[in-house]
């Protein structure tokens, strides 16, 4: 039977400490099956400068639960780790080691609970074992571990009111976001995203993943003209981390409902050619190249009236 097996560590030679965890495990609970890459990701539950490495690997094996139990708590003990985590007090460790799935045995008592009932939520476990074994179900929730990680990449997207607390956390975010699309950016303070959002023609959109954290931003800009009311798109940027979950194109599409909404006839951005990655994304969301490096995506018709 297959069983998966979830790694992690924060401190030390991390990435030492999972290849020797992966290995040791190889012969003493089965055979090595795969191995997913390692990835870096940050302390969930609890506080730490120190980042965590993760990976998932799969066995095949004869033993029992409790017992593949046993043998991943010895490979840590063996691996440097003493201090276990109880109830819900986490540590810096220079080894995790995880028993996620074990083919379709189901276990719950006071030492372990198969599957591994916080799999759903967490990315740092998703991610990695989404590598190896995509069309696994996950039987808690009926679904594969990749629908369970696509329904992790989903964006709440919300717009920035000029109202209570909003513009402090916009500037806090944007501070954060904005040296990655720019080297040149520069501080942004609560009094100009007031004074932005004051004007009634910029609207400043932000999404939260899911631990309520901003990873995404863009903002859209009004202008009025005698062929009518055009939007812009400035300023769409990801946190590095979160590249490759599809929030760019979630704030691409947010973005063109809301032109409609707000009464404009085309939205508009500009990219330079060699952005090819982007070029794609705003392809696949039907703007339109231009001569010159704008492209343009125009409104659906209302009324009789032609998008300009």
């Amino acid at each position: 039977m297959k069983v998966y097996i979830g790694l992690g560590a924060n401190i030390g030679e991390r990435e030492t400490a999972i290849g020797k965890a992966v290995a040791a495990l190889d012969g003493r609970i089965g055979t090595l099956c795969g191995c997913s890459s390692l990835y870096e990701t940050r302390p969930v539950g609890f506080q730490s400068e120190h980042l965590f490495l993760n990976a998932a690997a799969v066995y095949e094996t004869t033993l029992s639960a409790h017992a593949l139990l046993q043998v991943t708590q010895e490979v840590e003990r063996e691996l440097g780790r003493t201090v276990k985590s109880e109830g819900g007090v986490y540590h810096d460790r220079p080894i995790d080691i995880d028993i996620l799935v074990f083919g379709d045995v189901a276990v719950a008592d006071d030492v372990l609970t198969l599957p591994h009932p916080r799999l759903a939520e967490r990315r740092f476990v998703l991610e990695p074992l989404c590598e190896i074994a995509p069309q696994l179900v996950y039987a808690p929730a009926g679904v594969t571990v990749s629908e369970l990680l696509h329904r992790l990449n989903r964006l709440d997207i919300f717009e920035v009111t000029a109202e209570g607390e909003a513009p402090a956390e916009a500037a806090e975010a944007l501070n954060r976001l904005l040296p990655a699309l720019t080297a040149h950016a520069g501080r942004v303070s609560e009094a100009d995203v007031r004074q932005w959002l004051g004007t009634g023609l910029t609207h400043l959109y932000m999404g939260r993943d899911e631990q309520g954290l901003v990873q995404a931003t863009a903002t859209l800009c009004l202008c009025a003209s005698p062929t009518g009311c055009k939007a812009w798109v400035e300023d769409v940027v990801t946190s590095p981390e979160c590249r490759g979950r599809g929030y760019a194109g979630a704030l691409i599409a947010h973005l063109q409902c809301e032109s409609v909404r707000l009464g404009a006839k085309s939205l508009n951005l500009t990219s330079r050619p060699d952005r090819e990655a982007a070029n794609r994304l705003y392809r696949r969301a039907g703007f339109e190249p231009r001569t010159t490096n704008v492209y343009r995506w125009t409104a659906p018709e209302r009324g009789g009236n032609k998008g300009l």
